[in-house]
């Protein structure tokens, strides 16, 4: 999950110190040399190619951190959000903190009725967490995307929307294999429920890393 996150922040250094030393060489060359002034039309590209430096790396990404720090409480409210759609309702303790995520379950009938009891099951609560994440996607994913290096938690909360759909068609698929052969082999269906709950916990403490951070901020601002 802080692999998008570290490879910008890398990549937002690697842009500045490359900013930074153009930067210095267009200066150095304008006070140790002549050639700026022999070459007019050069030396209008290159001030212009300074101030879009200035303005693109420096100014701009003060301003979007001017923007960052005055909806950070947004913010925080945004994920907190998030975090409690992503909870099980019956073991966590919200108003502790306490986040449990919520586990799919295996279907453990082996008699033919009952597993396609078992399936629809699955199917139902497969649905409740996609109308979860649907609810507070829909809610929060314009504000998340415009404010604060959030990209992230967004595009791996889309991702467990989608391994959900393929559980519930993988839940289906068995589901016609056995009302056709009546074998029950369920090692395939087991792989994508343990996905699926890897996938959410892993979100869930990627959040509530961000909220951490973002209380501190809080604080500290």
């Amino acid at each position: 999950m802080r692999t998008p996150l570290s490879k910008a922040s890398a990549l937002h250094v690697v842009t500045v110190i490359g900013a930074l030393a153009l930067i210095v060489i267009i200066l150095w060359i304008d006070i140790s040399t002549g050639f700026w002034q022999e070459i007019v039309i050069l030396s209008g590209l290159a001030a212009g190619l300074v101030t879009f430096l200035l303005t693109t790396v420096f100014i701009g990404r003060f301003h979007q951190r001017s923007i960052e720090k005055r909806w950070e409480p947004v913010t925080h409210m945004a994920l907190t959000s998030l975090l409690h759609q992503l909870a099980d309702e019956k073991h966590s303790d919200l108003s502790r903190g306490e986040i449990v995520p919520r586990a799919l379950t295996v279907p453990t009938s082996t008699d033919t009725h009952a597993i396609h009891q078992d399936l629809e099951k699955l199917r139902n609560s497969v649905l409740k967490e996609q109308n979860h994440l649907t609810t507070v996607l829909g809610t929060w994913s314009e504000f998340l995307t415009s404010n604060g290096d959030n990209t992230d938690i967004l595009r791996s909360s889309a991702e467990l929307g989608l391994q959900l759909e393929q559980l519930r068609d993988k839940a289906l698929e068995v589901e016609q294999r056995i009302k056709a052969s009546a074998q029950v082999d369920l090692t395939d269906l087991a792989h994508e429920i343990e996905i699926c709950n890897q996938h959410h916990a892993t979100l869930i403490s990627a959040i509530q890393e961000r909220l951490q951070t973002h209380a501190a901020e809080l604080r500290a601002g």
